[in-house]
């Protein structure tokens, strides 16, 4: 198998597996009456609504091979490079911005008070895992996001800022 054709598998795995099983439980509500159908109807629904997670997840996934190595572990996000890298609490971010480094490529900056802002490519090694951490930030614009990675910006673009509280 051609690796192009391997990476693209690997990467809409989800999608696959979940189209699968969701098209089984379609067959299985149609083919059901009474309360089974009502129950394979919920399974169906419930389902579809993973697959359409599934397909924000493999779209936001890059083809890897960039510079440095992302890890999520007990809400911190670590970014390593030979030459040092760095840490974000995830609580703590108040902005996650997109910038343009140049060649069609771009990177991460995650910003929170007291630290240094974090930068991270777009390709780097298990940038992937990032999803998860900017689907949970409140008030974000998933879809937006997926936009703004496509379209590959010639200029920074805020993607998330943290909503201040305002007293009265």
């Amino acid at each position: 198998m051609r690796p192009e054709v391997k990476a693209a598998l690997r990467r809409w795995r989800e999608v696959i597996a979940g189209g699968a099983l969701t098209g089984l439980l379609l067959w299985w509500t149609f083919a059901a009456y009474g309360a089974v159908f009502w129950v394979a109807l919920a399974f169906t629904l419930i389902s579809a609504g993973f697959v359409l997670a599934a397909v924000q997840r493999a779209r936001f996934a890059t083809t890897g091979g960039g510079f440095g190595a992302v890890e999520v572990d007990e809400g911190v996000v670590s970014y390593f490079t030979p030459q040092g890298g760095g840490q974000a609490e995830i609580a703590a971010l108040t902005s996650v911005m997109l910038l343009p480094e140049g060649d069609g490529k771009a990177a991460w900056l995650l910003d929170a008070p007291g630290q240094m802002p974090l930068r991270i490519p777009l390709d780097a090694f298990g940038a992937d895992r990032l999803f998860d951490v900017f689907v949970a930030l409140d008030g974000i614009e998933t879809e937006r996001m997926l936009r703004q990675i496509r379209q590959a910006p010639d200029s920074p673009v805020v993607i998330w800022r943290k909503r201040t509280a305002r007293l009265h």
